[in-house]
């Protein structure tokens, strides 16, 4: 953010407060551009400003400030006398946005934001957003691939035994009754089978290999930290849907260790998931979200509690059941995905109902205690056990 302080016509009282050095100074460790105009000419500027403005000196005029700053001494101009901080209208093709605040007779503050760069935050965000849509589809399809691999390999596996016994006991009676062999035709259509079935099982060995090459990137976090940024990517859901927020935070650090793209994306699946279930009929006039994440005995514990629709027991059996979802768009991998990152990182993931309406969803997480991991620590061995969804 940028600031100048610059000549008006407001009508201040004359005991109005009155920058002191030390604001000014704090103005300029904080990368404020701010400069400070007092009866016409500039009298100070931060360092962010003359780094911005080297044509704008200490001692410029308020006419080479309109001059950079087009419509601005209009809007000086029509500032009211309140005291308080107002915005300002320039040209529509400036890169700046302007706000002031009046001080004192003669003079103000006024505020500029650079558009470029609150475009560029903007940029970040939807980055942010699409990287985490990417990373869980990725994520969703290699743990579908694996449960497919899984559940495939059995079947497989029993066709191919079953034709191998087949093909033996076909030999065997052959060699007994020679009238009884199969015809070249029948014997080629049985290897022929055979052989399907093997290439079968090396594409789905294939994938299995692919899906399991993904390995957490191990590092310290603050948890706290990591369920803020989790719900800036979720604010417009959480504007759209006019959700009451509840935070009860911790104010210092709350360290675990773990990969933050996985841990994300369970919370981000979580809260997902709330709000779903607060948009699902009966309609809820008040939709609420509470998180509250807390340490205990050594233990990170996060609850993500929603007023919504809630579970019946027969959803309830299933929650974490691969491919069984109570929407009717659901793929029913999300909290199955979500219990299996949490278990990769030592942690417990856990279902309740709230006493009056909704249900809560509870994250179990050991806390980093600053000690080097073990060996037996699944996430410090070089090549992780493989997510299952068995």
């Amino acid at each position: 953010m940028n600031a100048a302080v610059c000549d008006t016509h407001a009508d201040a009282e004359a005991g109005s407060e009155r920058l002191s050095a030390d604001s000014l100074s704090l103005l300029s460790r904080l990368g404020e551009t701010a400069a400070l105009l007092e009866h016409g000419r500039l009298v100070w500027a931060s360092r962010t400003w003359q780094a911005a403005w080297p044509s704008l000196p200490e001692g410029s005029s308020l006419a080479a400030l309109d001059a950079a700053l087009p419509g601005l001494l209009l809007a000086l101009q029509a500032l009211a006398p309140s005291g308080l901080l107002q915005p300002l209208s320039l040209s529509p093709a400036a890169q700046w946005e302007a706000s002031a605040l009046p001080l004192a007779p003669g003079r103000c503050l006024l505020r500029l934001k650079d558009r470029r760069e609150r475009a560029r935050v903007l940029q970040r965000q939807l980055d942010d957003r699409e990287q985490l849509l990417f990373t869980s589809r990725v994520i969703s399809v290699g743990e579908m691939a694996t449960t497919l691999a899984h559940e495939l390999n059995q079947p497989i596996g029993a066709a191919s035994n079953l034709l191998r016994g087949l093909r033996m006991r076909l030999a065997r009676r052959a060699a007994e009754k020679p009238a009884a062999a199969l015809s070249s035709e029948e014997s080629g259509a049985l290897e022929r089978a055979l052989e399907q079935l093997s290439f079968a099982a090396r594409v789905i060995t294939r994938i299995r290999e692919f899906t399991h090459s993904r390995q957490p990137r191990l590092q310290r976090l603050d948890l706290a930290a990591l369920l803020r940024e989790s719900l800036g990517l979720l604010d417009w859901d959480l504007q759209r849907s006019e959700v009451q927020l509840s935070l009860d935070l911790p104010s210092q650090p709350l360290l675990v260790r773990g990969d933050a793209v996985m841990l994300q994306q369970v919370l981000v699946n979580l809260m997902r998931n709330a709000l779903d279930a607060m948009r699902q009929p009966p309609a809820q006039t008040a939709p609420r979200l509470g998180l509250r994440l807390r340490s205990e005995q050594g233990q990170a514990l996060l609850q993500v509690q929603d007023n919504g629709c809630g579970l019946s027991e027969a959803a309830e059996k299933n929650l974490f059941v691969p491919f069984a979802s109570t929407k009717p768009s659901g793929m029913g991998v999300g909290l199955a995905i979500c219990r299996s990152f949490i278990e990769l990182h030592q942690g417990r993931l856990w279902f309740s109902r709230n006493p009056e309406r909704g249900c809560s969803f509870h994250i179990d997480l050991p806390l980093d205690s600053g000690a080097p991991a073990s060996a037996a620590d699944p996430l410090a061995a070089p090549s992780p056990q493989p997510v299952r969804l068995e």
